[in-house]
């Protein structure tokens, strides 16, 4: 029975424990705490002197509730709130209601206040200057998405060799002209010349025979190339008067890959300012 009673009691006095803001490394005046919507803050005021309590600087404080309104000084600013104990009996409660763009929090705190021994520095040492909310689950968040952003420009920024999915090409032109290679991976054409020549622009030719000038660049990873961003069963290489015809043997048997599609795995490209 009475280890029943003492594990009651243990039990009981845990289900009331307070959370109060612990000391920062430098000045112990100036406190942190983790934000937890299940936990009541205590926090200690003297006479005299104000506290800083600061939230999110993505919250907003839209409601304060004060148990006795008579026996602190509240000022909220931005996503501050100042206290100050002003009643010879300062304890009581306050709730806090803040709010952001991903949503609200709800903030209990219970109050107490006493005058300090030795003025800005009191014995014991539980003055508080400031007290300053954490959000381990914001920060952890934040550094996946941060993680998951250099990881993707990483992977994006990468090099890698395309894959030769189709080589059955031919020329008719100009022997200026004539690429060391041409080759496509399904999405891409891949157009290779030696160092030696003059880089020709790349026009498309549609089932009218008309000519268009087609998207393109080149890579420095892959020297000398000319990576026309699509498939084509004709293109025609233009440089001055000089004209060769490009001619993809294959393009009646391969269908061409999606715009969106991409050689980087779980990346879609997506195109922006036009159709």
């Amino acid at each position: 029975m009475a280890r029943f009673l003492m594990l009651l009691l243990i039990i009981s006095t845990s289900a009331v424990a307070l959370e109060t803001p612990h000391s920062g490394h430098f000045d112990r005046r100036v406190k942190h705490i983790n934000f937890n919507p299940q936990q009541v803050v205590k926090l200690v005021g003297h006479y005299g002197f104000s506290t800083d309590i600061e939230f999110s600087n993505q919250e907003s404080i839209s409601q304060i509730a004060m148990g006795d309104a008579e026996a602190w000084a509240v000022t909220p600013v931005a996503n501050h709130i100042f206290i100050k104990p002003r009643a010879q009996n300062a304890i009581t409660n306050m709730t806090v209601l803040t709010q952001s763009t991903t949503g609200h929090h709800v903030y209990n705190f219970e109050l107490m206040a006493h005058w300090s021994q030795h003025g800005a520095h009191p014995k014991p040492n539980d003055m508080m200057f400031q007290v300053r909310f954490l959000y381990p689950n914001q920060v952890k968040a934040s550094e996946q998405f941060k993680k998951k952003q250099r990881q993707l420009s990483q992977r994006l920024n990468s090099i890698s060799a395309p894959t030769i999915k189709n080589q059955n090409y031919f020329y008719k032109g100009n022997d200026s002209l004539v690429p060391v290679s041409a080759f496509d991976d399904g999405r891409f054409t891949y157009i290779t010349f030696n160092g030696k020549q003059d880089l020709p622009a790349v026009y498309l030719v549609d089932r009218d025979n008309n000519e268009s000038l087609v998207n393109s660049n080149i890579n420095s990873a892959f020297p000398y190339t000319i990576i026309v961003q699509r498939i084509a069963k004709q293109l025609v290489l233009r440089h001055g008067d000089k004209v060769l015809c490009l001619f993809n043997q294959s393009f009646g048997t391969e269908k061409a890959a999606e715009y969106t599609t991409s050689n980087i795995s779980n990346v879609e490209r997506h195109l922006k300012g036009g159709k």
